[in-house]
């Protein structure tokens, strides 16, 4: 099908996360590379401008870039609507089209007929429906797709989940530069293995956005991925939500990263589940083996309570296990929190504070409880006056939105604020406690010592003086 030339700009909003984490860890807009690998064969201009590393781009700048294109596309998560709608309003004032993807164009489609600066939405993955709309195919004919024509808002019937993933092309990883990006301050890439998620966590949008269904890449696959990362990386992050799923596909991939040498050139990090690694302590040992140096584990709360209202689906007794686990072979646990989880109260929150400690987690991260448009947590939100219904998404400045039976929003906040106090301002925890000595003289933790200087520098300058 023959198209016309056009310049496309593909936007990485600014991605806000925990108190600091910007300072720990800086991905590579994976989505847009993505999108990009699907049109390599059209004779367009794409170009990716990624605003979490751009800082100079300014209003000013902004506009004038923009102004330069055919076709702005924007991913866009909840916590980025505020910027997003802002960039779009620019696009308009120059009759640019725009495209929406992601988490909260799709869980909330109906934005399109509120905001008239957004001109269409691309509804779940957008692979396809984004190659489509560029090979100059109908609108009406493109699923997935929420347009407006004639001063009325059409929503195209869904797309069917993409069953193949061994069949999508290869993200451009050619469209940034690889410099700016790094975890916990060693470079880094990021690489998807894997689609969806099987769990019903009733506060993630992942369920939702890919309709409960999983679906993986093979691991010969994950490999060829993995050769085109930049030269320059020394660390791949995998964004699976649940990368060791499945154990047998897990074991394949270590063995193939050894055979190919990877794990030799590469160091890994992926996140799991509590459960996945208090189980599998042999499939714990294979990846330390392949190059795995860090878990991010979504722990969420240390209260049973919650984790069941939460239907996480895992006990407490797993918890100190899967830790031990990972010490024991040499892997860093990245642990993240919920604070004002339905049923806590302030005394059950900082029993969660130190029992990070205790258990020693190497790295931790805190979010307010969220009920993000899509979820079951917010139809219960809804229906019990925790949030108003008609709550606007685009002013939310990313700080705690609900009280709850037992914590205020202002007490939520509080605590955020004090975790990263508690348990980052310690520097007798990090340079005088067990971690320092697992880390320096454990012989499993290896990789530390070609990034001690790097991460003890950085951290204790960038990070931990200025909390």
């Amino acid at each position: 099908m023959l198209t016309v030339e056009m310049k496309v700009l593909l936007i990485y909003p600014p991605f806000q996360i925990g108190k600091g984490m910007g300072k720990v860890m800086c991905s590579p807009p994976l989505s847009l590379l993505t999108l990009a690998g699907t049109v390599s064969h059209l004779n367009h201009n794409i170009e990716i401008l990624d605003l979490n590393v751009d800082h100079s781009c300014g209003i000013d700048k902004l506009e004038k870039k923009i102004r330069q294109f055919n076709l702005i596309g924007i991913t866009c998560m909840t916590n980025t609507f505020k910027v997003v709608l802002n960039i779009c309003r620019i696009a308009k004032k120059y009759s640019i089209p725009t495209i929406l993807g992601g988490f909260h164009p799709t869980l909330v489609p109906n934005i399109i007929e509120e905001f008239d600066c957004i001109d269409m939405i691309c509804r779940g993955e957008g692979d396809i429906t984004f190659r489509e709309l560029l090979e100059g195919k109908p609108k009406h004919q493109i699923l997935g797709l929420s347009y407006r024509e004639n001063d009325a808002v059409i929503h195209n019937p869904d797309r069917p989940l993409i069953k193949d993933l061994d069949q999508l092309p290869f993200p451009n990883n050619y469209l940034v530069e690889s410099k700016p990006y790094h975890y916990i301050w060693v470079p880094a890439w990021v690489c998807e293995t894997s689609r969806g998620c099987p769990f019903k966590c009733n506060f993630c949008c992942v369920t939702q956005f890919h309709k409960g269904k999983y679906r993986i890449k093979s691991p010969e696959r994950v490999i060829r991925e993995l050769l085109k990362v930049p030269n320059t990386v020394k660390l791949v992050f995998f964004t699976d939500d649940n990368f060791s799923l499945q154990k047998k596909r897990v074991m394949r991939i270590c063995e193939l990263l050894k055979k190919t040498k990877l794990s030799k050139r590469l160091m890994f990090v992926c996140q799991s589940r509590v459960d996945d690694i208090a189980n599998n302590p042999d499939m714990v040992k294979a990846m330390s083996k392949a190059g795995f140096i860090c878990f991010f584990l979504g722990f969420e709360s240390f209260k049973q309570m919650s984790l069941n209202n939460m239907e996480k689906q895992y006990t407490l007794d797993k918890v100190r296990k899967s830790i031990n686990i990972c010490h024991n072979n040499g892997i860093m646990v990245f642990g993240s929190f919920i604070i004002g989880n339905i049923g806590e109260n302030i005394k059950d929150t900082w029993r969660t504070f130190k029992l990070m400690k205790e258990l020693e987690l190497d790295m931790m991260m805190t979010n307010p409880i969220t009920p993000f448009p899509g979820t079951p947590l917010y139809n219960e939100a809804v229906e019990k006056g925790w949030i108003p219904e008609n709550f606007r998404w685009e002013k939310w400045d990313i700080t705690p939105v609900m009280n709850t039976p037992d914590m205020t929003i202002d007490e939520i906040q509080e605590l955020l604020d004090e975790s990263y106090r508690f348990f980052y301002n310690d520097i007798g925890y990090f340079l005088f406690g067990k971690k320092l000595l697992r880390l320096l003289f454990n012989p499993k933790f290896w990789w530390y010592r070609h990034v001690a200087f790097s991460v003890l520098t950085n951290g204790l300058t960038k990070f931990l003086m200025k909390l």
